[in-house]
């Protein structure tokens, strides 16, 4: 496992919080869901631009649980284990969309997820 990994899943243990990762299978109200830790940042006033919003969070995830996870995630749901874009975060008490996503990789590896949640 890449360093970088190491030292972001121990942050995230020591910092992170609790959220489920969630992905519609089809059309219907089933999901495939999977447990994962984050850390959440708001946006300031000032970093405010066309399309985010003030209510809209930042979130920090680490590749592992995905990994670990195999086959499990996605599941039935299908569309690639990455997070994508439509897929929620349950976190807080609330199910927030994923609007943006950036895969940090370093060669081949990725060592860490960022995005934006809305909702």
């Amino acid at each position: 496992m890449h360093q970088l990994i190491v030292t972001l899943d121990r942050h995230l243990c020591a910092r992170g919080q609790s959220a489920t990762l969630r992905r519609r299978i089809g059309t219907g109200s089933t999901f495939v869901e999977l447990p994962i830790r984050v850390r959440l940042q708001g946006y300031a006033t000032t970093d405010v631009v066309a399309g985010i919003k003030v209510t809209d969070s930042k979130f920090i995830t680490s590749p592992t649980p995905i990994v670990e996870a195999g086959a499990a995630w996605p599941g039935a749901a299908g569309g690639g284990t990455d997070i994508k874009i439509g897929d929620w975060l349950f976190v807080e008490g609330r199910q927030r969309s994923v609007a943006q996503v950036d895969n940090v990789r370093i060669g081949d590896a990725l060592v860490r997820i960022e995005g934006r949640i809305s909702g």
